[in-house]
């Protein structure tokens, strides 16, 4: 809608797991980095953890783009079935034909003749679990047996299981210290910090411009959406998005603190007030966006893009 009044090719801040637009902080940067080790030298199993939004699928969205044909994924994000649906909803990832009236003995016996063969052609197989924290103790014992396939030097399968940090609570079960003990690499993602998080925005900017974007953010305006997401993402992601939709319905290239504090105030839901006021518009906002133009000072207070 906005794209072509800010010289935007596609929509930047779309919360989408799109490798295109992954962003490497330190913290992701080391984490795709163990990924990718994981995986390529068949270490077995990996977690990662973080709070809603801080970014764990775009991270394994970019590690599957870059294992390309080196190999084959399963990647499962309905996680709320059946150990056995589970087991059903690998193969069926993997491509591997199962008998709808096979229990759970020959489905392991088929993905262990599958996996053999991938390893025989030089292939990875990897199974990616996101939302681990909905598994049950029982799935997560099935996923165990998975950890079990492998041959005399190396783990056939590799298993990355993705989850928000309670899932750390349900790993520590005594029934699961067999699967704790098989993790080789763990990582917490956090949210990032206000340097991170406005490179955050120039990147996304410049990676969806023609070239380059026209359109600036005061400084106060990142402090702003700072301190509404905290850093994380997902959070950012939106107030961005509608802070750009803000500055376009008013016929300005400057996002500066008054369009994101409307961007927030009146598009953001707001749980903490009283539901006749959740989605009614701030006056403060309102009027603020419509008022005299802002000082001087934040004008130039150190423009982003």
């Amino acid at each position: 809608m906005y794209e072509a009044f800010y010289n935007l090719h596609t929509a930047p801040f779309q919360n989408t797991p799109n490798p295109r637009f992954f962003f490497e902080t330190e913290q992701h940067k080391e984490a795709l980095a163990k990924l990718e080790y994981t995986v390529r030298n068949r270490r077995g199993f990996a977690l990662i953890t973080g709070e809603i939004g801080a970014g764990k699928t775009t991270l394994t969205r970019t590690l599957i783009r870059r294992l390309g044909h080196d190999a084959r994924v399963a990647l499962i994000n309905n996680t709320r079935v059946s150990s056995q649906q589970l087991l059903r909803m690998i193969a069926s990832e993997f491509g591997v034909e199962a008998s709808q009236t096979a229990d759970k003995a020959s489905l392991l016996v088929t993905l262990k003749r599958f996996v053999e063969h991938q390893k025989m052609v030089g292939r990875n197989c990897v199974v990616i679990i996101d939302e681990g924290q909905c598994l049950s103790i029982d799935e997560f014992e099935e996923i165990r047996l998975l950890t079990n396939l492998e041959s005399e030097t190396d783990k056939l399968v590799q298993l990355l299981i993705l989850g928000q940090p309670e899932l750390r609570a349900t790993l520590r079960h005594p029934r699961l210290a067999p699967l704790i003990q098989r993790i080789v690499m763990y990582c917490h993602l956090q949210p990032m910090d206000f340097d991170d998080m406005t490179r955050y925005i120039a990147f996304r900017l410049v990676r969806a411009s023609n070239g380059r974007p026209n359109v600036d953010f005061s400084r106060n305006a990142l402090e702003a959406i700072y301190e509404r997401s905290k850093g994380v993402p997902r959070l950012v992601n939106l107030i961005c998005d509608n802070a750009l939709l803000v500055g376009y319905s008013g016929d300005s290239r400057l996002i500066d603190s008054r369009v994101v504090r409307r961007a927030i105030s009146q598009m953001l839901p707001n749980f903490e007030g009283s539901m006749t006021d959740m989605f009614q518009e701030d006056p403060v906002a309102s009027d603020a966006i419509s008022a005299d133009p802002q000082p001087q000072q934040e004008l130039d207070d150190g423009r982003r893009i």
